[in-house]
């Protein structure tokens, strides 16, 4: 219920995003409901399903609105070329798509065994979004983006990222008779969606149920260039790119180790 008046909020284009605490947050009744709720199962030691965990983080996901993510790349007091706007995204907190508290969400159900946890040991990187629900495949995926961020931060290599997506099959009329070819399904659209929407290029056809995005371009999006100078002073310039630096020791850390805890 609260995941369908959140929905209809932004629908009728009532406000749910706040600014308040110097980073993009969302701030609506029924998306504070929903967590209460979601926590207080957690703390009763109830494993989360896949379909609770989807619903909670569907409050916590940013309405696609154009003008949000401008005035989202706007507070982050940078200036750039408008044809590269869409590659600050690696800049926002929730890179523009999700309130950031839906990576803790996304980081405590893999703990409990809700999701697999994902490692750095080996190139590529493997993301297998198979089995997973939309919403838990993209916060699944942009949780690791931030893993790699933080380890790019901490003057860690970064390798390359293999996605496995799910694929659906159907049969077609050809010349000598019917033919199965192979779609990609919801799952897989949402993700390669969500890519092109953080400007962040990959290889591959998501038909295949692979797509692979190289280890130079996630260091070019992590990095973007700016067209000018900083507008603000270089320490206001976002909260993010201020909490990355005071994590470096830890990620440092958790890179000697070679783990991933979706962290």
């Amino acid at each position: 219920m609260c995941l369908r008046r959140f929905e209809k909020a932004c629908a009728l284009g009532e406000p749910v995003l706040s600014f308040n605490s110097g980073r993009p947050q969302i701030d609506n009744k029924w998306t504070s409901s929903a967590l209460m709720v979601y926590r207080e199962t957690v703390s009763a030691g109830v494993i989360p399903t896949m379909e609770l965990l989807s619903q909670v983080l569907g409050c916590l996901q940013f309405p696609r609105d154009v003008s949000l993510r401008n005035r989202l790349i706007e507070n982050l007091g940078v200036s750039a070329d408008a044809s590269r706007r869409s590659n600050l995204c690696s800049l926002i907190d929730g890179f523009g798509e999700y309130d950031s508290r839906a990576f803790s969400l996304l980081e405590e159900a893999a703990s409990l065994g809700v999701v697999s946890c994902v490692s750095f040991k080996k190139s590529p990187v493997i993301v297998d979004t198979r089995g997973l629900q939309i919403r838990i495949a993209e916060v699944y995926l942009l949780t690791v983006l931030k893993g790699l961020k933080h380890r790019l931060a901490a003057g860690a290599k970064l390798p390359s990222m293999t996605i496995l997506l799910p694929t659906e099959t159907t049969q077609v009329l050809a010349p000598k008779g019917e033919k199965a070819i192979n779609l990609a399904g919801r799952i897989s659209q949402a993700v390669a969606s969500m890519l092109r929407r953080l400007g962040l290029p990959y290889q591959g056809n998501e038909s295949r149920g692979k797509i692979r995005i190289n280890g130079l371009a996630m260091r070019r999006w992590c990095q973007p260039k700016l067209a000018g100078p900083f507008s603000g002073k270089v320490d206001e310039l976002s909260s993010s790119q201020s909490r990355l630096g005071t994590g470096i020791s830890l990620q440092q850390r958790k890179i000697r180790t070679g783990n991933l805890s979706l962290d």
